[in-house]
């Protein structure tokens, strides 16, 4: 929007103010004000494409030293305590991952009271950060954020965007705020199953992730090579109350072929050094591990953190 400049004063007689108003007021009894409809709540959620391998859904209120770790981790010269200051406007963080040749794709869509008035004092030239403008597809213009290849969007007071495909993030947000919720329930760009599975982590109060590419994240979950023939994982962990340091992580693996099922339950119980009893299969292709104690630093390696 521009700022219009009123620094000279415009001076005005009595008899000119009194010709203005009467025609303001003439404007105003010949006219019907049109209403200024609300635009639409957005779920940060809505925002995520189904383009990345592994997703996670991270309340904030379940372990915050956990975002402030992945904004620093993610976004380049960023410091502890402004890390701090934007995890503390942070209620809650999605994101996907895509791990390809040494580099991490990432795609994050937060709820979190932040907005450009504080993006624009952390954000800033001598910090690294170059602004710019991008227009989507309905012609509204947002300030976009870019250091070493990230990119940052803050579309509204209560939402921020970082990483991949900002402008399909952007259109999706248009989208959403734009249509009449009496008519038309918002859609999402994710699978069903993915995003109801994640929508459902704070309810819980549980951090959640879903592999859909299930094979490296298991090589680096159990430190070794192994080819279940998984469709995919899911889990949630929170952290330990006895033990700060760690998490306690339950797991559920699901097989496309059902004869991979046995052999997959004594190789996971082999590698986590679990009895039986933290085990439990469910029909013939899907295996649940619960309660597995968990370095903290240990699965920040398996989330590339």
């Amino acid at each position: 929007m521009k700022k219009h400049n009123f620094s000279k004063k415009i001076a005005l007689s009595i008899y000119g103010l009194a010709i203005l108003a009467s025609f303001v007021t003439g404007i105003l009894t010949s006219c019907k004000t049109l209403p200024v409809l609300p635009e639409n709540p957005v779920n940060a959620l809505d925002l995520l494409d189904d383009d990345s391998a592994f997703y996670i859904a991270i309340p904030n209120d379940v372990d915050p030293e956990l975002v402030v770790r992945f904004l620093q981790n993610n976004i380049k010269n960023l410091s502890e305590k402004e890390a701090k200051l934007v995890s503390g406007r942070v209620n809650k963080v999605y994101c996907g991952l895509n791990h390809k040749k040494n580099k991490t794709q990432i795609q994050i869509s937060a709820q979190a009271d932040f907005g450009n008035a504080l993006a624009s004092k952390l954000l800033t030239q001598a910090n690294g950060w170059q602004s710019s403008i991008v227009t989507t597809q309905v012609n509204k213009s947002y300030d976009l954020y870019e250091q070493n290849s990230v990119e940052v969007c803050f579309p509204s007071k209560e939402i921020a965007l970082v990483g991949r495909d900002i402008p399909v993030m952007l259109s999706q947000f248009d989208y959403i705020r734009s249509i009449d919720l009496e008519l038309e329930e918002p859609s999402h760009l994710l699978n069903d199953v993915v995003y109801n599975y994640l929508q459902e982590a704070e309810e819980a109060h549980e951090i959640r992730f879903y592999a859909g590419r299930p094979q490296s994240f298991l090589t680096i979950l159990t430190g070794a090579q192994l080819d279940l023939k998984l469709d995919h994982v899911c889990g949630s962990f929170v952290c330990d109350e006895k033990y700060p340091t760690q998490y306690i992580l339950n797991l559920d693996f699901k097989f496309k072929d059902a004869k991979f099922l046995k052999s997959g339950r004594a190789l996971l119980t082999l590698a986590f050094g679990l009895s039986n009893s933290n085990c439990q299969m469910i029909g013939d292709d899907e295996l649940i591990i619960s309660d597995i104690q968990i370095a903290k630093k240990q699965l920040y390696k398996i989330l590339i953190l």
